[in-house]
């Protein structure tokens, strides 16, 4: 009896966050695919229920993120505001035909993707086991970093009235020519202007590469083991 009541005892005490049901409840295959789905309505005309179509996408994402249990309270409520704030602004900047509107929104569109980044890397952070969806959860936050910079690239250039990238033909480009920063491609078709947009891309370009290499290259190589907890 004693040693049972022992087992039960320890069971009882084991943190909800360090059991494996938690990352079952996590879906960041779902993320990746309404992330891709993001991808290609950029690439379409942004009509004013495009937009709202775009902005309904990645509400769905930040919600996505935020359903796992276990997130820090002041992130939760700064991810709902902005998913809040992001459908208002779709539906009353979205009709106004004003450069100023666009910039703003996609500042706001900004804010809730980089809530929905830190949510994914607090919760694939405290995964004790690197599984499919530790896997998943980086390679959607790193996906989610170029759309961060990407809202950022579109909304200063919207807001500023001196040139900031060159080679822009459409809305797509941005989303683009983030990836294309931040994987260090550089083709070179579409090259920063000002000193702001210079140093934005060099941001970008060094937080991809360390993000790739401390991040996601750790989780591929530990996949199936569990990872070592250092206690003091």
């Amino acid at each position: 009896m004693s040693d049972r009541s022992a087992s039960d005892e320890t069971v009882a005490a084991t943190p909800p966050e360090e059991t494996d049901v938690i990352p079952l409840r996590e879906r960041y295959g779902l993320i990746l695919g309404l992330i891709l789905a993001a991808y290609v309505v950029t690439g379409v005309e942004q009509t004013p229920l495009v937009v709202l179509l775009n902005s309904l996408i990645w509400g769905v994402v930040l919600l996505a993120a935020l359903w796992s249990p276990g997130l820090p309270a002041v992130l939760r409520r700064i991810g709902l505001g902005a998913t809040l704030i992001l459908f208002i602004s779709a539906i009353t900047l979205g009709w106004l035909d004003s450069e100023t509107a666009d910039g703003w929104r996609a500042l706001v569109l900004a804010v809730a993707q980089m809530a929905a980044l830190l949510a994914i890397l607090d919760r694939v952070l405290r995964h004790r086991t690197v599984r499919l969806q530790t896997v998943m959860g980086g390679v959607a936050a790193y996906a989610l970093l170029a759309f961060v910079m990407s809202a950022v690239y579109f909304g200063v250039d919207q807001l500023t009235a001196s040139d900031f990238l060159s080679g822009v033909n459409s809305h797509g480009d941005y989303t683009y020519f983030s990836f294309v920063v931040m994987t260090t491609v550089g083709f070179g078709d579409i090259t920063p202007i000002s000193d702001l947009a210079k140093r934005l891309v060099v941001i970008e370009a060094f937080v991809g590469q360390v993000f790739i290499v401390t991040f996601v290259a750790r989780l591929v190589s530990l996949w199936g083991q569990p990872l070592r907890v250092r206690r003091d």
